[in-house]
Parts: structure tokens; sequence; C-alpha cells
């Protein structure tokens, strides 16, 4: 991604337009990297928010010569994860302390394509593992950005590739094991 790097002096300077510009052309990774993490319109909307106010709240610890587009990166996934960690927080805490629910049958769609089937697994995949291969894979980074976006090493983020991929084919691999289940734990017969 080309990216004007006057844009954060003009930035840290104070002029509007250049952060409306980066905002512009950053938005729609900021976007697509939030929904990764989050389904609903307005928590994403809120989160991608938050991600600018954050960068324009430290716009002025950003070198022009660096990554800007990789720190921008970092900046979105670690609020998802910080959000991630909240929502965890309040679910215990409702839990615990909240009143008792019932079980309800599930709403959410059946998805019988292999698309959906794809997206599922997907969505079960640790953290640590999905976000790596939906930098690599979807957003289209190198190694060495998402190691620099994550601020893993190179080896670490080919390490979770690689598993990435390999629990992947193991979740949509009909034969495989089944979700949940380590490689080995099946009954003979069943």
């Amino acid at each position: 991604m080309e990216f004007d790097r006057e844009l954060i002096v003009r930035a840290k300077a104070g002029d509007r337009s250049a952060c409306e510009a980066i905002v512009g052309q950053f938005g729609p990774m900021v976007f697509r990297l939030i929904s990764r993490f989050f389904r609903t319109r307005e928590d994403v909307e809120d989160l991608a928010q938050d991600v600018f106010l954050k960068v324009f709240a430290r716009i002025d610890q950003v070198r022009p010569d660096e990554n800007f587009p990789g720190w921008l990166a970092r900046v979105t996934v670690n609020t998802c994860y910080d959000e991630l960690r909240k929502a965890r927080r309040r679910k215990v805490a409702m839990e615990t302390y909240g009143p008792e629910t019932t079980a309800e049958p599930s709403v959410a769609p059946h998805e019988p394509d292999s698309f959906g089937k794809a997206r599922m697994a997907l969505q079960q995949l640790d953290p640590k593992l999905r976000i790596p291969l939906l930098l690599k894979e979807v957003e289209e980074m190198s190694v060495e950005e998402i190691a620099r976006t994550l601020g893993l090493t190179q080896t670490n983020v080919k390490v979770r590739l690689f598993r990435a991929r390999k629990k992947l084919a193991s979740m949509l691999n009909e034969t495989g094991p089944e979700r949940g289940e380590p490689e080995g734990s099946k009954e003979p017969g069943r």
C-alpha cells in the first residue's frame, strides 16, 4: 500500500485534512481487521473509532520513515485483543454474578457450503493462529510485516501460520479427528 509520508508530518502539525486523509486511506484496512474479531457493524465502527483516537493521540510518536501501515495494524489488533479480554471478563462476571439463564436453541444460520464450513472453522481457531493467517492470506502481508505488526519473530509467525493451516485442514477434513478432540483420542469403532 503506497502511503504519503507527508501526511504524518502534517497530522503531527495538527492539519485536520491530513488526519481525514489518513482515515480515508486506512479506514478500510482497519475495518477489515476489526471485522475478523467482531461481527456487528456497531462493534466494528466503535472499535475503528477507538483505533483512530489512539493513533491520533500518539501521532507524535510516529516517525514518517517507519512502517505506518504496520504500526496501525498493530494498534488495531491490540485494540481488538483488549476488547476481547474486556468482553471475556464481563462474560465471566455475568456467569458468576448475573441472573440464571436457560439454554436457548442457537439461531446461528446453518451454512452447509464449503465456504461456510471454512469460515466456521476459521472462527474456531485460537486468535494466536487465526490473526497471523488472516494477515497473511486476506491482508496479503509478508511474514516480516506480520512479525512487526504482532511483535513476534519471523520464525514464530511461520510456526503459527503452519499450525493454523494444519489445524484448519484437520477441522475441514471430514475423516480427520472431530473438532475439539486431540488426534488419537477417538475410540476404535466410533
